[in-house]
């Protein structure tokens, strides 16, 4: 039975620095693809040039826009910190340079959010406040002094802890009704994937689409046992490039797929990892120091768990209503796959003190992304009720503008219903407002 020394003592053991080193190179090999791809995609235009308006997180208002030429410049820091970081190069200039970068380029705007960019910033943190760049890289071989061959195990195990937390709580959230007995949304996708080569053409049966959200749910909820173990790790692992190669390639979800694949390699034995190392390396030495982080290291981490684990349950004491619906509390939860919606957003201006009056056009405000996204959320249909309040009172010489919406929304292929209550006046709905009355409850 594992006793509070027991654990200490099993943190502080030390094992080879192979998986650090491993996860670092594999680290910097996806986000400087990333990178690349993201500009092939054309995101630099689509997500920071284009919009003129940004929604923004809870927190995070006075977050500003560096321009054109500097989002250019934060794709370049973006592309070199990943070199950097996969060959160990400045290695911690590299490593805080991406995690800034990228992070400041998610929260910028709230509609870009994905789980995925989430999980990315965290494992840039674990790195850059690790010795990632001790062996394998040229920092080791300008600075010898700074080379190790042995870390403790807890730097190694926060990343197994948060792929552990990550499957545990996308696990937890599809526990509903909608994704264990009704195969929602996947049932949605897996019918528009029916084309899909040599088994597209079973997705258009229900007992399909049951099948596979169970095997999705099973999956996240026993993956990080098989991992641990070393009796079926092999075959897990292979588990975990087979589920995440199909859903990559069925399903639009970006990176995660790679995340995944990637991140899960911390399971495995680091003497494992050293082997594979050192047939690029040759045979370490044995003889180099543990180089002991900080001690206020572990501290900050134990901090950063304990959020892990509130920030996924605090809609239970946060808030009361129907979290698919009303989203709130589900960024930040690896609430994964678990939601289709489709919105329509109209929206009005009144003159209080005349007859004036005007249907909002979106598009002259929003990008179609921005809308998409917009048009299913009420903290952002909020947020653009404000924007278009003092757009209008300047345009318009309007004082306290009255601003109300109509909007209907269809979640998970039921019939739309409506989110908003047309008849509140927005302009005046304080962001900071507990009970959020403005929004209609969900009916089933």
């Amino acid at each position: 039975m594992y006793n509070l020394n027991t654990i200490k003592h099993k943190l502080q053991t030390p094992i080879s620095i192979a998986p650090l080193i491993m996860y670092r190179i594999l680290f910097g090999l996806m986000i400087a693809y990333a990178c690349l791809w993201s500009i092939y995609k054309g995101d630099i235009e689509t997500r920071y040039l284009e919009p003129s308006f940004f929604f923004k997180y809870d927190g995070f208002e006075w977050l500003g826009f560096v321009g054109t030429e500097g989002i250019y410049i934060l794709y370049g820091i973006w592309f070199f910190s990943a070199l950097g970081i996969l060959f160990g190069a400045f290695y911690r200039v590299a490593s805080w340079s991406f995690f800034f970068v990228f992070t400041y380029l998610h929260l910028l705007d709230a509609t870009n959010y994905i789980n995925h960019y989430y999980a990315i910033s965290i494992f840039a943190f674990f790195l850059a406040c690790l010795p990632a760049q001790a062996a394998y890289s040229i920092d080791a071989w300008r600075k010898p002094s700074i080379q190790q061959v042995q870390i403790r195990y807890w730097e190694i195990a926060i990343f197994q802890g948060q792929v552990a937390l990550i499957y545990l709580f996308a696990a937890i959230a599809k526990m509903n009704p909608d994704w264990m007995f009704g195969a929602m949304p996947l049932k949605i996708w897996l019918l528009q994937s029916q084309d899909f080569p040599v088994i597209g053409n079973l997705f258009q049966y229900h007992t399909t689409h049951v099948l596979m959200s169970w095997i999705g749910l099973l999956f996240d909820l026993t993956i990080v046992v098989w991992l641990s173990l070393a009796k079926t790790r092999k075959w897990a692992y292979l588990m975990v490039i087979v589920f995440h190669t199909m859903t990559g390639l069925l399903f639009n979800i970006g990176l995660f797929p790679i995340l995944m694949i990637f991140s899960t390699v911390v399971f495995f034995a680091p003497q494992e990892q050293q082997k594979v190392l050192e047939k690029l390396t040759g045979k370490w030495r044995a003889n180099e120091p543990i180089i002991t982080p900080s001690t206020y290291l572990p501290y900050l981490f134990v901090l950063h768990f304990i959020v892990q684990v509130f920030l996924p349950l605090r809609h239970h004491f946060l808030y009361d209503n129907n979290i698919l619906w009303t989203e709130e509390g589900y960024r930040f939860s690896w609430r994964v796959m678990l939601l289709e919606k489709e919105g329509m957003a109209t929206f009005y201006v009144e003159d209080p003190n005349s007859e004036r009056h005007w249907e909002v056009s979106n598009l002259e405000f929003l990008t179609p992304f921005q809308e998409k996204r917009m048009s299913i959320r009420p903290h952002h249909i909020l947020q653009f009720a404000h924007h278009i309040a003092a757009i209008y009172a300047r345009r318009y010489d309007i004082e306290n503008p009255i601003v109300r919406a109509e909007v209907h929304v269809a979640m998970n292929g039921r019939v739309s219903q409506v989110l908003i209550n047309s008849k509140v006046n927005l302009a005046k709905v304080s962001k900071k407002t507990e009970r959020k009355e403005w929004i209609l409850p969900y009916s089933n």
